[in-house]
């Protein structure tokens, strides 16, 4: 019983190391786009989501 409690907690560590490198991520994502300067804000505004090709077939 006791190898099965202490197997449990070491795959704990896989669970905890996922959440914590998928939330470093995020939060690094978050703040480069938060202290982003509003000249960078207002090009990446302007770029298109689809290339020249697609906007020709739609229409």
């Amino acid at each position: 019983m006791f190898r099965r409690l202490i197997l449990e907690n070491w795959m704990a560590v896989f669970t905890i190391t996922a959440f914590v490198t998928a939330l470093t991520v995020y939060v690094s994502c978050a703040w480069r786009a938060l202290r982003m300067k509003p000249i960078q804000r207002d090009r990446f505004a302007r770029m298109p989501l689809e290339g020249d090709e697609g906007v020709s077939e739609r229409e």
